[in-house]
């Protein structure tokens, strides 16, 4: 999707990828295939280009020191920075910089086996998650009481270099988002609040803007800043929240255009997409920046033909878009596109819901 923006703009881009079909090469992208770690084909990709960025947080450690290096070496601009992918991919680190700001986020234990025996003072219930490659509910497991930890505790030390995170169960009243973008100059554009609801641990649905009182849409807004700044970001960041009760909570943060902020492409102003490619080029802030409502639905693998069948029908109103990923295989939980409307949240159609 940012090659799509990308491309009309004159922009040669580029695409490194461990996958023999990725959809940026049916966007037109020309595509180098190899593994994050073979740095021989890493070189040749790198050398192609004058600016590196990101839609994957995942990359291995040792990866972004070679990156960095070469960055040294050659000159080659990266942005966001590689610390801020480091900080973004392990929760612990994350959580640990959160608190270092001084932002409220849900208490939370690091647990490793060394560790394990030591008492925990957090009130159950818990989510223990996986530090690093947990996303849309993996790696994650719910503990309620002190039999469900010592059951979690005999299984998951395989190997004893495992590394979790314990946090507590936040019972929140609403997920919001935000989606901004931080240029080199350190000015920012915020798209404000996205409202998000989840089905399976897995986002369903996001309303622009969030249905919630401004004064905490404003606070959100601010923690993000503050958490841009703190890491010297460049380009789009998604930053996710819990509010119960008024109450603002950090959850996590994710250094790449963001699932939440794709109503963006059919609001009516600059998509997320195209402000990272202004951050990263250095073409700077566009002059007009006016986002109108939207609201966004995933389209999962599950029954995927429905879903399609559903939104063809939609889309014959102009204020549906509908926004494919050119993935090969559709799988359950697999997400495969999805579907935008211009407008308010009340004025959609019932069947939006049943995609």
């Amino acid at each position: 999707m940012m090659a799509l923006e990308a491309l009309p703009l004159g922009f040669d881009f580029y695409c490194y990828s461990p996958d023999p079909v990725s959809p940026a090469k049916k966007a037109g992208v020309t595509d180098f295939v190899g593994e994050y770690t073979d740095y021989d084909s890493l070189g040749k990709f790198l050398e192609k280009i004058d600016i590196l960025s990101f839609e994957f947080e995942n990359i291995p450690g040792d990866t972004l020191l070679f990156l960095e290096d070469y960055s040294q070496k050659k000159g080659l601009e990266i942005f966001p920075n590689p610390n801020s992918l480091r900080i973004a991919q392990d929760r612990f680190l994350e959580k640990s910089h959160f608190s270092k700001l001084g932002l409220n986020t849900p208490k939370n234990h690091h647990l490793t086996k060394d560790n394990a025996n030591d008492k925990v003072s957090i009130p159950f219930p818990w989510i223990v998650k996986t530090l690093r490659f947990g996303y849309d509910g993996k790696g994650q497991t719910k503990v309620t009481n002190e039999s469900d930890y010592q059951a979690f505790l005999s299984q998951s030390f395989p190997t004893g270099k495992e590394e979790y995170l314990i946090e507590e169960v936040i019972s929140f009243d609403l997920e919001v988002s935000v989606i901004l973008c931080r240029f080199q100059d350190g000015n920012i554009l915020s798209y404000g609040t996205i409202e998000n609801i989840h089905k399976n641990h897995i986002l369903d649905v996001s309303i622009f803007p969030a249905r919630i009182e401004p004064t905490l849409s404003e606070k959100a807004v601010q923690i993000a800043s503050s958490l841009a700044d703190s890491l010297n970001y460049v380009g789009i960041m998604g930053v996710e929240f819990f509010i119960r009760e008024n109450q603002i909570y950090l959850n996590e943060f994710a250094p790449r255009p963001h699932n939440s902020g794709h109503f963006s492409q059919n609001a009516e102003s600059c998509s997320q997409f195209l402000l990272h490619l202004y951050a990263v080029s250095g073409l700077g802030k566009p002059n007009s920046f006016s986002p109108k409502p939207a609201v966004m639905k995933n389209i999962l693998g599950n029954d995927y033909r429905h879903s399609l069948d559903l939104c063809y029908q939609l889309i014959k109103d102009d204020r549906y878009s509908l926004h494919l990923y050119g993935k090969e295989e559709p799988r359950a939980g697999r997400k495969m596109g999805h579907l935008n409307f211009k407008g308010e949240f009340k004025d959609l159609d019932p069947r939006f819901f049943q995609i």
